[in-house]
């Protein structure tokens, strides 16, 4: 090629194509002679190098298979793990494609709790009769009736303005109710050396007086969000002091969110100090939600499922917790996190919905148990809380007490609670689920009725909203929550009055332009089939530019009158959207329904993509 440009700090990258070294095969369960094999069913397989470091952590598929890459040759010691079966432990020297099987024997110190192939084959039933297909305010993405539970997701850090308008109108009464109310929002943006996001700094906001107000880690994108306001009066606000690795930055007259982002950059290395991730799932097992709980439980293995399977270098552990109400066969049970899926998948599928009768539930109990009892650690890159439920939790002053105290303690914890609200749930809960969100950097998701599944769901208190499957979006919140960009993926650090990318690209003589179907698959596989090849031979550049970037909602793109498309996609090459110019040069495109991390804008030419980086931030 002639030359790559790049300018005014946006990222290129030019997509090749290497070769690595892989192993692949079938696991099998035996548990017993008289029985034939069965399918390992999202099993996990792990390899270690030989400093005991993990490389690949990936789960077997339906059928048993499993498939792992590797970028070097060498030595390394396998581990394959089922709940209720012996773990597998060998060493495999990879110098070219490999193929390994592995047969399980049953465990027989173990109390058997092997998954049968019926706990993942749940029959598919629908209460609600047809599913509904339009809600006036609802925009359905290629959801068909009988696929699943269906979704949708308010983030309102995206939509800040209109939650506060909110707040003066339709559920200003419930802030009373539930002494709610996160305000005094200061946002915090720090990265290291490399320009890559800071994880898992300790961030505190102070008051004038030198009370500490809020505390919280950042997050994966080196975000913190702090609240001067959760309950009380406001304060007078003193300062910010970040602490990382030892080292304390203060920010001595912080901005207000509507001021602007705080920014800090620490002198420290690329990397975060884990590849550690926690995912709880606190679940109401009461019989109002016998309509959608084992569709819930369904989706959660596909969901697991798909989320190991992006992230191969990362170690993902799951912890559940069933609650129910007093006076109950039980108010609470749990599973401490475990690495192997089957097993938390078996604690799962074992929880069945009985009980309950009145509108409040337990809720706070459950949460004291997932915040305080699961086994959380300081390390870990993401924790993410799923709270599954219909019902608001009790209100009397201590529970209004036990609530305060978990949000501040999540968010002191790093954990983001990520509300499921299903049937049955009301606007007063609708509120306390979205506050606690709020407070502790997580989004809210709500079932809605497209599926057919349940009885009829609440109309969200918002403008407008996109429905997916439910497996769609949980899998789109745990990947924007696990990311974190390569320490070659350097991050551009952008400032809010420099706000133009530009990517310029110049074609070698006779390159060819490729149009890709794209699909739902990484556009980068070579065994793909182009849908349209135009021959472009006169085109010799190719240049957008892209602005504000850093975003919080809009991002404007103007290209070349030659350019007649780019596509927006996630950072695995999902495509979200194909920008078509239509004679134009200019066009918007509203990220405000995305989560917050980097996306691209990403043109093909050839079997490659020129692609520049969308930094969109809260």
């Amino acid at each position: 090629m002639k030359n790559i440009g790049l300018l005014i700090g946006a990222s290129l990258i030019i997509n090749t194509f290497t070769i690595a070294q892989s192993v692949t095969g079938n696991a099998r369960l035996n548990a017993s002679e008289s029985v034939a094999l069965k399918k390992m069913r999202y099993g996990n397989v792990q390899a270690f190098d030989r400093n005991n470091n993990l490389v690949n952590s990936i789960l077997t598929d339906d059928e048993g298979n499993y498939k792992m890459d590797f970028k070097d040759t060498g030595t390394y010691h396998i581990k394959v793990m089922y709940a209720g079966y012996e773990t597998i432990e060998e060493t495999i020297s990879v110098t070219e494609d490999e193929v390994s099987n592995f047969s399980l024997e049953k465990d027989a110190d173990k109390k058997e709790r092997v998954l049968e192939e019926k706990a993942y084959a749940l029959e598919t039933r629908y209460m609600g009769g047809k599913a509904i297909l339009s809600q006036h305010n609802a925009k359905v993405n290629n959801v068909a009736e009988g696929e699943g539970l269906t979704a949708g997701e308010i983030n309102d850090f995206a939509k800040w303005e209109l939650w506060k308008d909110y707040l003066k109108t339709e559920l200003s009464k419930y802030q009373n109710l539930w002494k709610l109310n996160p305000q005094q929002r200061y946002t915090v943006q720090l990265v290291n050396k490399n320009r890559n996001p800071l994880v898992g700094a300790t961030v505190k906001l102070f008051a004038a007086s030198g009370t500490v107000l809020w505390e919280c880690l950042s997050d994966n994108t080196g975000k913190a969000e702090l609240w001067g306001k959760l309950t009380n009066e406001s304060k007078e606000i003193g300062k910010i002091e970040v602490t990382h690795q030892g080292i304390t930055k203060t920010i001595k007259r912080p901005k207000p969110f509507e001021k602007g982002i705080n920014k800090l950059k620490f002198d420290v290395d690329c990397g975060t100090n884990s590849n550690e991730v926690e995912i709880a799932f606190l679940i109401d097992a009461t019989g109002s939600m016998g309509d959608e709980i084992n569709f819930i439980k369904r989706d959660l293995n596909k969901v697991m499922y798909a989320a190991q399977n992006l992230y191969k270098e990362v170690n993902i552990k799951y912890g559940s917790v069933f609650y129910r109400d007093n006076s109950e066969a039980y108010i609470t049970k749990h599973q401490d996190f475990t690495n192997v899926l089957s097993q938390a998948l078996v604690f799962i599928d074992e929880q069945t919905a009985a009980g309950g009768g009145d509108m409040p539930e337990a809720l706070d109990d459950g949460m004291e148990v997932a915040l305080e009892k699961l086994s959380w650690t300081n390390s870990a890159r993401t924790k993410l809380l799923f709270v599954v439920l219909d019902a608001p939790a009790h209100s009397k002053p201590e529970n209004l007490e036990r609530l305060e105290r978990l949000a501040r303690n999540a968010a002191k914890k790093g954990i983001r609670i990520v509300p499921i609200t299903g049937s049955g749930m009301n606007k007063s809960g609708e509120y306390l689920m979205r506050s606690l969100a709020l407070a502790t950097n997580g989004t809210y998701l709500f079932l809605t009725d497209h599926s057919g599944i349940g009885v009829s769901h609440i109309k969200p208190t918002i403008d407008e909203y996109d429905v997916q499957l439910l497996t769609e979006r949980l899998t789109s919140v745990i990947k924007s929550a696990i990311y974190y960009p390569k320490c070659e993926e350097i991050t551009p650090l952008f400032e809010m009055n420099y706000p133009d990318s530009v990517v310029n690209f110049t074609l070698e003589e006779g390159q060819i332009i490729t149009e890709d179907s794209l699909a739902n698959e990484t556009p980068d596989r070579t065994n793909r089939e182009d849908s349209t090849l135009r021959d472009r031979t006169g085109l010799n550049q190719i240049e957008w530019r892209f602005y504000p970037n850093p975003t919080r909602d809009y991002v404007t793109v103007e290209v070349t009158g030659e350019i007649e498309f780019v596509y927006l996609t996630d950072l695995t090459g999902k495509l979200l959207k194909r920008v078509e110019f239509n004679g134009s040069n200019r066009e918007q495109i509203y990220l405000g329904d995305y989560p917050v991390g980097i996306y691209l804008l990403r043109y093909p030419v050839g079997k490659q993509w020129v692609t520049g980086k969308v930094v969109l931030m809260r």
